[in-house]
């Protein structure tokens, strides 16, 4: 379709851009549903992909040490923290490398701590699991296609560093939360599958007339839906106990949760966290009367779960949500 055919059927200067935008979106290559067939589910990408996530593990690692720190992330390159000598690239495979040196520096010694490890193989774990459910099981409907498996890899790499963060240092960073929900917001909009294996019984809303807006649109529903449904629980659980309940950093985490999954997982991964987090609540309170107990790590959990099971969790709860307020 040329220029002049679109400017024939655009009623005003408004749907022309977005016709133009559109075609010249198609142009380049960007369709709208990114599904990448049979080549998707065969076990060699499967073993990429498990690759790819231990990689980035390594690499969540450096994010985790250093951006509490202060400290760039892309240089210096990986260094022992004690003699500071730079680890050769033989002796920074993800995983492998641990156990070859038994996790001490190869010159002078010194001990790795096992989180490191524990990361690496986390991470690549999750991209596994995420691959074998969405494209070798089909757990969810949809969710067999390039973009929605990059999106939640990236969303899932961000709850993972913000995670551990929160864990040990009791702080979520925006930059990492952030950068997750800009990957939301501008993959929905370049792929609106993004949102529509998240969306009620998987179609987009006709908001605008033009998917990929419609897309971007309910993208910014999830993550207002996020972000709003922790922060009013903030607000009243600070007013309730006179002392801040919940740090912001968990408010706009659940906002790139929402703008990346919707709002439908939003919800479910507000509800299913505090269950998560409960046991270890206890125990903590217990253990250390007082003391702050990180949220951000369940809220990924419960997330990553809901990656997982949303469709069955959405089937299951919507009868029960659908009588009480619809009917």
């Amino acid at each position: 379709m040329d220029a002049s055919t679109l400017a024939a059927g655009a009623s005003g200067p408004f749907e022309l851009l977005l016709a133009l935008a559109s075609e010249a979106a198609e142009a380049t290559g960007m369709a709208e549903a990114t599904e990448i067939g049979p080549l998707g589910a065969s076990w060699p990408v499967g073993v990429f992909v498990t690759v790819l996530g231990l990689c980035v593990g390594s690499f969540l690692n450096v994010v985790i040490h250093r951006l509490p720190a202060g400290k760039s992330i892309v240089w210096p390159g990986s260094h022992c923290p004690s003699c500071l000598a730079l680890i050769a690239w033989y002796d920074n495979l993800p995983v492998i490398s641990y156990f070859v040196l038994r996790g001490r520096c190869r010159r002078c010694g010194s001990q790795f701590s096992v989180r490191y490890m524990l990361v690496e193989a986390a991470t690549g774990l999750i991209f596994l699991g995420c691959w074998l459910a969405y494209f070798r099981l089909g757990v969810r409907d949809g969710a067999d296609h390039l973009s929605v498996y990059a999106v939640h890899m990236v969303l899932a790499a961000a709850l993972v560093a913000s995670g551990v963060i929160d864990y040990e240092r009791k702080e979520i960073y925006t930059s990492v939360t952030n950068l997750a929900l800009a990957v939301g917001l501008v993959g929905s909009f370049l792929w609106p599958d993004v949102q529509r294996v998240g969306a009620f019984d998987h179609r987009l809303p006709d908001w605008t007339g033009w998917a990929r807006a419609d897309a971007l649109l309910l993208a910014l529903v999830g993550a207002a839906v996020g972000a709003g449904v922790i922060y009013v629980t903030r607000v009243l659980g600070s007013l309730a106990f006179r002392k801040e309940a919940m740090g912001m950093g968990d408010v706009y985490l659940m906002g790139a949760v929402g703008g990346c999954l919707g709002w439908e997982a939003a919800i479910l991964v507000f509800f299913m966290a505090p269950f998560l987090g409960l046991a270890y609540g206890l125990w903590h309170m217990l253990r250390k009367r007082g003391s702050e107990v990180p949220y951000g790590p369940f809220l990924g959990l419960a997330a990553g779960i809901v990656m997982l099971v949303q469709d069955p969790l959405v089937a299951y709860f919507r009868p029960g949500i659908e009588a009480i307020f619809f009917q």
